[in-house]
């Protein structure tokens, strides 16, 4: 018997992993590196330039359904060129604006291609190849993401540095470009079935399914059923909440400025908080496959809260800061592991594409309130102990919703909570 060909969907998990690697591990977590020196050099506060990221996540909001049908409908790597030209060309641009203005112009293509290389496309890949298992792939996913931010964040922060805000920008932004639109034209492919193969793991029958958690199987929940149902709802509210506290990565640099760290000491730490991204990815998505999301979900709520605890006490220790930006990161992980999964666990794949786009809204809704207001107690107090006392709140509010969210879940005879029937 000769050697098994290499299932292609590997590719495409390698290929997720370049195209999220540089579009969320570059340009997403370090975007806050250039808060405080772009802030500084342009004469603005830290909360008016913060607006940017709130224009950003309000565009998302609007976008995500609309990306979701246009995945659906269009071929991925069109999808995913588009993507690149509207978000790693807009970041490059932020390297020739002069006033906060161009920041909040440039912050809607730049959100469209978020919404695309960040958001949804790696989610949505990895749901079509790969039949079982989809919290270990996401969690492959996302540490390698973490990785590349840890390799990124101290390397841009170098370049601010010593070359300045305006070369980061240029080389984050265009490195990024060529990476992702040379990755979707190389190896990226739409679906399976245009290759004349089946999802990973469906080869192995559709029965013979590791029976981990699956009291869930067989749901097949239509769209327009799924946005009726309370559980719907909850989950938004719930992504809302964690990643709520998921964004405060945005204001570590400030942060630790703060706390009186440099700037390259700053990029260190956040290296820590990507490693923790990494190992949290991996775990998360193994650990969900097996204990369930549920359990998953309140440990990762604790850590959450231990991280936050930590950060009271950073000003006394670069280590405690470092383990809390660790921790933090870990935490970070679980959005955008388990939103998926929880997705999938829900409603399951009948009408996924369309579902994650709407649940994903509600990390945007989250940014677009939160990332300023947490600039704004800054600015107005500069102390952080208000919005570290929010966070904890928040994580409260996540444990409440993603409880009652999952005792209203869907089944197979249908969603309790459904309006007018």
């Amino acid at each position: 018997m000769g050697k098994k060909k290499l299932h292609y969907a590997w590719i495409i998990l390698l290929s997720v992993i370049l195209i999220r690697g540089f579009a969320g591990g570059g340009i997403n977590m370090t975007s806050g590196l250039f808060l405080s020196p772009v802030s500084q050099d342009i004469g603005v506060g830290i909360g008016s330039l913060s607006i940017y990221l709130s224009i950003t996540s309000f565009v998302m909001v609007l976008w995500f359904p609309i990306a979701g049908k246009l995945i659906n409908k269009y071929d991925v790597r069109l999808m995913a060129v588009a993507g690149a030209v509207f978000q790693a060309l807009s970041f490059a641009a932020f390297g020739l604006m002069d006033s906060v203005f161009g920041w909040y112009l440039l912050a809607i293509p730049h959100a469209m291609g978020a919404a695309v290389l960040v958001n949804l496309l790696g989610p949505i890949m990895i749901n079509r190849w790969f039949s079982r298992n989809a919290g270990t792939m996401m969690g492959i996913l996302m540490a390698f993401v973490g990785l590349f931010g840890a390799v990124l964040q101290p390397l841009t922060s170098n370049i601010i540095a010593d070359d300045g805000w305006r070369t980061a920008y240029f080389f984050v932004g265009g490195v990024t470009f060529a990476v992702v639109v040379l990755t979707a034209l190389l190896l990226m492919k739409n679906r399976p079935e245009d290759l004349g193969l089946a999802p990973f793991g469906a080869e192995r029958g559709g029965r013979e399914k590791r029976r981990t958690n699956t009291e869930d199987d067989g749901i097949e929940i239509a769209e327009k059923d799924a946005v009726r149902s309370a559980s719907f709802y909850l989950l938004i509210l719930f992504m809302i909440a964690i990643t709520g506290t998921g964004i405060f990565t945005q204001h570590i640099p400030t942060y630790g400025a703060l706390l009186g760290y440099r700037l390259q000491d700053v990029g260190n730490a956040l290296a820590f908080a990507s490693i923790g991204n990494a190992l949290g990815s991996v775990v998360i998505g193994m650990i969900s496959d097996r204990i369930g999301s549920l359990r998953t979900c309140y440990g990762m709520i604790g850590l959450g809260i231990l991280a936050v605890t930590g950060f009271f006490f950073s000003g006394s220790s670069f280590l405690i800061f470092s383990l809390s930006t660790f921790l933090h990161g870990l935490v970070s992980a679980g959005i955008m592991v388990l939103a998926p999964i929880l997705t999938l666990k829900f409603y399951g794949r009948r009408d996924y594409e369309k579902i994650f786009a709407k649940v994903s809204m509600g990390a945007p809704i989250a940014s677009i309130i939160l990332i300023p207001a947490y600039g704004f107690v800054y600015d107005f107090m500069n102390d952080y102990s208000l919005v570290l006392f929010g966070m904890l709140g928040l994580f409260i509010a996540a444990l409440f919703c993603i409880a009652a969210g999952w005792r209203r879940r869907c089944t197979a005879e249908g969603c309790p909570g459904w309006r007018n029937g």
